[in-house]
């Protein structure tokens, strides 16, 4: 991986996570989710416009951006059935988590992607700190435990990070067939109509109207990142395996607990410093893989 690419990751990761912290403090989330897909179609367009006029577009991407609309629409929705139940720093973490190792699966066994011993080791790396970072101390059964007794808030956790991980691969390829931030541009589009329909079905009690009078700075930054931070991590899995992207994507879980510890006031205790540490490394070592 090039230093390029790690640095686009990198920025990317933090986007991610600063609308995720912004997404978490909102309680009309699900319309609050609607509305920064829609703000993204309406700020990137101009940059649609010029990437139509002098990218190709190849009509064989459509099926993959259809089915990553669907699955990123999904994404949204179980996102924030997700934040109902839990804490950004706790919820964040096994959510971005899960997505690594189903991205792997999934490249896998669909598009035959295989890695280096260096990089899977990086990802397991990933993967242990991920699994520590809600702990209180570094024991096995507490693992068991908590996700035993707590599956029930955490299946919409981990439905956000599958879907997040199908996505990865989706957009993976539809970005082999053209430039991947067009791509992403025409499945957000997708995205902003099918939640917008989610709501319609669910009948989401909230005026956008009402929103966007109340969270005008909150909304302008949710669009310019929920865009930029996916469009950035498509870009790179042009020259880069989706599975090495998608791991190391998850450097986003150290800026979210970075960010629940100042913004939000989350109490964060030396486990899950340890963790991020861990992830941190596992970044690192897939960087050199």
């Amino acid at each position: 991986m090039s230093n390029t690419i790690l640095l686009i990751i990198m920025f990317a990761a933090v986007c991610h996570a600063i609308w995720n912290a912004i997404g978490k403090k909102i309680e009309e989330r699900e319309a609050f989710f609607t509305l920064i897909l829609g703000a993204s179609v309406i700020l990137y367009l101009p940059l649609a416009v010029y990437l139509l006029q002098t990218e190709a577009f190849h009509l064989k991407a459509y099926k993959w951006a259809i089915l990553s609309t669907i699955s990123e629409t999904l994404y949204f929705y179980a996102l924030g059935r997700a934040y109902l139940t839990g804490n950004l720093s706790n919820a964040y973490p096994i959510l971005r988590g899960t997505a690594p190792i189903a991205a792997t699966m999934l490249s896998f066994i669909f598009l035959g992607v295989t890695i280096s011993v260096l990089g899977f080791i990086g990802i397991l790396v990933i993967i242990i700190g991920i699994l520590y970072i809600n702990q209180q101390t570094f024991s096995v059964s507490g693992i068991a435990s908590k996700f035993k007794g707590n599956f029930h808030n955490l299946k919409w956790v981990f439905l956000t990070g599958t879907f997040s991980a199908l996505s990865s691969v989706l957009d993976g390829m539809g970005a082999a067939l053209m430039s991947g931030l067009l791509f992403k541009y025409l499945v957000y589009l997708g995205m902003f109509i099918g939640k917008w329909l989610i709501d319609r079905i669910l009948r989401v009690e909230v005026s956008y109207l009402s929103l966007i009078k109340k969270y005008p700075i909150q909304l302008l930054i949710g669009g310019l990142f929920v865009f930029i931070s996916n469009a950035l991590a498509v870009y790179a899995m042009e020259t880069t395996p989706i599975t090495y992207v998608a791991t190391v994507r998850e450097i986003s879980i150290v800026f979210a607990a970075l960010i629940g510890v100042i913004w939000l006031k989350e109490e964060v205790n030396y486990v899950k410093w340890i963790a991020i540490l861990m992830i941190v490394l596992g970044v690192g070592i897939i960087k050199f893989s």
